[in-house]
């Protein structure tokens, strides 16, 4: 009776065992498809909020970026996890997938407790996405070393799809890292004098301020317009860095006020210098800095997508020409095929003139 009760256990494991979907790409491509689905829903629902209720209540209605980024983070780092195992999945022995994928995971929850970078978003992002990147290479150079006998052009075409990725993964990077280590502060500088900014690396001395009128003479005004060029030297970290150039600009004729901005792209960061205000009389300006950190990931990102597509565009199977021995294959396929049904449609007969003449008999 013991042995029968283990058999029956064993059996209904098994049952249980074979209803628990398994780890393959389609699973986890479908998961990845419903996760992307309910994150499309969460941001159609977000832009459509302020719509319905100006349609309904005539209230002007803004939703907040924190509006969106606390009720799409979870799905975002689901679809992180998700890529993860979409990556290793094929080139990686199933067994070690998860464990990999859940430790990802464990230390996003233990980061989210310690902090150990003081920001609660990178904390949870950051081993996710790194994890990610990591996976995605990983595949690529499974790719080249599973296929080292295909062509070019085929090699191309499975790797553009990962580039794709690599962008993906680059652009959230670079919204996770900039959005949360930008630094912005103002000070207010008179000419020839050092001013350092409050939690940056940036100091700033005006050079000159010269103003003049440009266009046409309008009302009791030389010109349609005042300018106000401001010069100054950008220094980092106390040594010199760049110059740079600002101006504050009134219109007369439109009744309106607007500034240049300086920008200086570099490898690591941004930096982004706008006037606020000036007084000409004491030779003052009020200027606002901000400095992004690792912005050029985003921009990066955004340069491989575009390079992904367009590969993946031109290596499409659809745009390659056929291939003359498959097409002369294929006919000599079909002939064979037309040969047989001959051969049977003349025995068929053959077989019917043959009961015809035993009938007449």
């Amino acid at each position: 009776m013991s042995n029968y009760k283990y058999v029956v256990y064993i059996e209904s494991l098994s049952k249980m065992k074979n209803k628990i979907p398994q780890l393959t790409a389609s699973n986890t491509m479908l998961a990845t498809v419903v996760t992307f689905l309910l994150l499309a829903t969460i941001i159609t629902m977000g832009m459509l909020t302020p719509l319905i209720a100006k349609l309904t209540s005539g209230v002007e209605l803004s939703l907040e970026p924190s509006y969106f980024n606390n009720r799409t983070a979870i799905p975002v780092a689901i679809l992180m996890l998700l890529l993860s195992t979409c990556m290793l999945v094929g080139y990686t022995e199933r067994k070690y997938i998860l464990p990999i994928v859940g430790a990802s995971a464990l230390v996003s929850i233990l980061f989210a407790v310690i902090s150990p970078f003081g920001n609660t978003p990178m904390d949870i992002a950051l081993p996710i996405l790194i994890v990610t990147l990591l996976a995605t290479l990983y595949r690529i150079l499974g790719i080249y070393a599973k296929n080292k006998d295909t062509s070019t052009r085929a090699k191309i075409r499975k790797l553009s799809a990962h580039v794709i990725h690599i962008g993906i993964i680059l652009i959230l990077l670079g919204i996770v890292l900039s959005s949360n280590m930008k630094m912005e502060s103002s000070a207010v500088l008179g000419t020839n004098e050092m001013v350092a900014f409050d939690g940056q690396h940036y100091q700033l001395v005006v050079n000159s301020m010269s103003s003049y009128y440009s266009g046409e003479a309008y009302r009791t005004y030389q010109g349609s317009s005042y300018t106000t060029e401001v010069v100054f030297d950008i220094y980092k970290n106390g040594n010199y860095f760049k110059e740079g150039q600002v101006n504050y600009i009134t219109d007369f004729k439109w009744g309106q006020t607007y500034t240049t901005t300086y920008i200086n792209r570099g490898l690591t960061e941004e930096l982004f210098i706008a006037p606020r205000a000036i007084s000409e009389s004491d030779g003052q300006i009020d200027l606002y800095m901000r400095t992004v950190p690792f912005i050029n990931c985003l921009w990066g990102g955004m340069y491989l997508m575009v390079i992904g597509i367009i590969a993946l565009f031109f290596t499409d199977r659809r745009h390659e020409v056929p291939d003359k021995d498959a097409s002369d294959r294929n006919i000599s396929g079909s002939s064979n095929v037309d040969a047989i049904y001959d051969r049977m449609f003349e025995q068929e007969l053959k077989k019917r003139t043959v009961k015809k003449t035993k009938g007449k008999r």
